[in-house]
């Protein structure tokens, strides 16, 4: 199975264009998961594809999942693959109290709707399915495991947990710079690394 190549984008979103995007979260309702406090489209989805669609670099016609979201605390590794959603788009908005935080986008991916590995915590989320393991702990559903520890340079990014939990995994991190974008397969196992700064929002798109 082909899945789509992960691109890092520069200058998505002009300054202008990140403000009105706050602006908008800023001034919308939201629901809190455990983890972070989302908006989804709704009834600011106009608002949100007229900034979009100033850019050359995203498709708003092939959307269709649009959200913020924001949190304090790196998030766990997951897939947001629901059938329907095949490419996402990460647009990081606005780092506050510190320095950018890095998106990790792991090799490896789980041909199935989303889930969200939690280790050994509980959870309960509002889309994915949570799982009190480890990616590794899946086995053959998870695809491209290496019978190995996490290389080193990698673990750098992602020592808020211990080295264990991430058995198996190798991947690359993208910087969180707010204008730039993130483009990946929503099949693919991606989580937020450790974070120096106070909070962070960004906007998810997520392509049919």
């Amino acid at each position: 199975m082909s899945l789509v190549e992960d691109k890092y984008i520069e200058n998505v979103l002009t300054t202008e264009q990140l403000s009105r995007l706050i602006e908008i979260y800023n001034n919308a309702g939201d629901y809190k998961t455990e983890a972070m406090k989302k908006v989804t489209g709704s009834k600011n989805l106009k608002s949100t594809l007229e900034v979009l669609d100033e850019s050359e670099h995203i498709d708003v016609n092939k959307i269709e999942v649009c959200h913020y979201y924001c949190h304090k605390t790196p998030y766990y590794p997951h897939t947001d693959y629901h059938y329907k959603e095949k490419e996402n788009l990460v647009l990081p908005l606005q780092v506050t109290g510190g320095p950018n935080p890095y998106l990790i986008i792991f090799d490896q991916w789980y041909n199935n709707d989303g889930k969200t590995w939690t280790f050994k915590d509980n959870h309960k989320f509002k889309v994915n399915k949570s799982v009190k393991c480890r990616p590794f702990d899946f086995g053959e559903d998870i695809h491209e495991l290496t019978d190995q520890e996490i290389p080193e340079r990698l673990y750098d990014y992602l020592n808020h947990w211990p080295r264990k939990y991430w058995f198996g995994l190798t991947g690359t991190p993208y910087e969180f710079r707010p204008g730039n974008g993130i483009q990946f397969d929503s099949k693919k196992i991606h989580a937020t690394s450790r974070m120096y700064c106070q909070e962070k929002l960004g906007l998810t798109i997520r392509y049919c």
